[in-house]
């Protein structure tokens, strides 16, 4: 039996070093650029205000941001719209090269189509998953629970945070300044209340786990959209609000056969 265990074991390695090798030629490349919403969000954990981005100066800067990840020459743009509704965004998107549409004030477009119009691309790809989250049942667990200092430790990691992305929203930062501090470890870090929330609830209503569970399969499902649409020699550009680049980066590098690629490596002077 030992044997034949090793044996296996020895055969799956061969043949995992073997998958290990084919996935370096001309391995996807995959970028995730993690963005606030330019609309401002409205259905996000935090939303910071925004203001015209139709303006001349925010347009000026959202050129500047377009100009730097153009050097990373995508040749596929993924943006966060559902997946089952890809024809929709593609109709929009073909109005728009046919000079009947007027781009909207949302990064997709701002930047998505932009940059696929740059490119010559004749799409663009959705690769989001819909799932809500329940914060009121997750903070009503907690209650029940008696783990106010849960709660309070929750406040104290939430507030900062709210703090710190509504002085970047301010007019005085430039576009491609919040877009920088959106791919930082900071920002990546901010993930951390993710698991602050899975502890909230009881054995009898584990609605922090669970809600969680449907946060990381969510991202998860994200991720698999990318994958399946990555092709040898592809470098794909992720187009996503910031709240997902942590699980998403995590998936994308620890993936056998992608290469993960910092987006702070186009957008930092």
């Amino acid at each position: 039996m030992i044997r034949q265990t090793a044996l296996l074991l020895l055969y799956f390695a061969l043949g995992t070093g073997a998958v290990f090798a084919e996935a370096t030629r001309e391995t996807p490349e995959v970028m995730v650029v993690g963005t606030f919403h330019f609309t401002g969000g409205g259905h996000d954990m935090i939303n910071p205000q925004v203001d015209n981005f139709l303006s001349d100066r925010r347009q000026v800067e959202i050129a500047d941001v377009n100009d730097r990840l153009a050097v990373f020459r995508p040749t596929k743009i993924l943006v966060e719209w559902p997946a089952d509704e890809e024809a929709e965004l593609n109709s929009i998107y073909q109005n728009f090269l046919a000079g009947e549409h007027s781009l909207s004030v949302n990064e997709r477009q701002q930047i998505g189509m932009r940059l696929a119009a740059r490119f010559g691309h004749e799409q663009l790809y959705a690769v989001d998953h819909r799932r809500g989250m329940d914060f009121n049942a997750m903070m009503a667990a907690a209650q029940e629970a008696g783990q106010h200092e849960l709660i309070e430790e929750f406040t104290a990691f939430t507030d900062p945070i709210s703090d710190r992305m509504n002085a970047l929203s301010t007019p005085e930062n430039t576009v491609l300044e919040r877009m920088i501090h959106n791919n930082t470890q900071e920002i990546r870090d901010f993930h951390h209340l993710y698991l602050l929330l899975a502890q909230m609830g009881s054995l009898e209503n584990p609605a922090g786990a669970e809600e969680m569970s449907g946060w990381w399969g969510r991202n998860l499902q994200i991720y698999a959209n990318i994958a399946r649409i990555a092709e040898p020699g592809d470098r794909i550009l992720v187009i996503y609000g910031s709240g997902h680049k942590f699980l998403l980066d995590q998936f994308i590098a620890d993936a056998p056969n992608l290469v993960w690629i910092d987006a702070l490596d186009y957008l930092s002077e």
